[in-house]
This record gives structure tokens, C-alpha cells and sequence, in this order.
């Protein structure tokens, strides 16, 4: 009698469903914080102790460049 030899491709299959779930909740946590730090820097600037000045805004720009 012959031993079955098990299917690789569906354990493939199997094994890329999980850690493509696994990523897709971690890029939804991540979604989720930048959207939280978007809301938060929205509302720093429209208060009275940080204020974005000219100067400070000419650092930004070299950072990104």
C-alpha cells in the first residue's frame, strides 16, 4: 500500500492566507494611528502653545528634500 504524499500547494495556500490576513490587520491597525496622529496635529496647530512660523516651516521643507 501506498503512503499519500501530503499536498504542498494547499499547504502553501493555507500558509498565505494566514499571514496575508495577519498583514492586512496590521496595515489596518496602522491606518487607524496615522488617521489618530493626522487628527491630533490638526488640532495642536489650532491651539495656542504650538504655532508653525515661517522659519519652522522652511526646517520641514529641508527634511523632506
Amino acid at each position: 500500500m501506498k503512503k499519500q504524499q501530503p499536498d504542498l500547494n494547499r499547504r502553501s495556500l493555507l500558509k498565505a492566507i494566514t499571514v496575508g490576513s495577519a498583514a492586512t490587520a496590521a496595515l489596518a491597525v496602522s491606518g487607524a494611528s496615522v488617521a489618530k496622529a493626522t487628527e491630533s496635529n490638526i488640532s495642536a496647530k489650532n491651539s495656542n502653545g504650538y504655532t508653525e512660523t515661517a522659519h519652522i516651516r522652511s526646517y520641514y521643507d529641508s527634511l523632506r528634500g
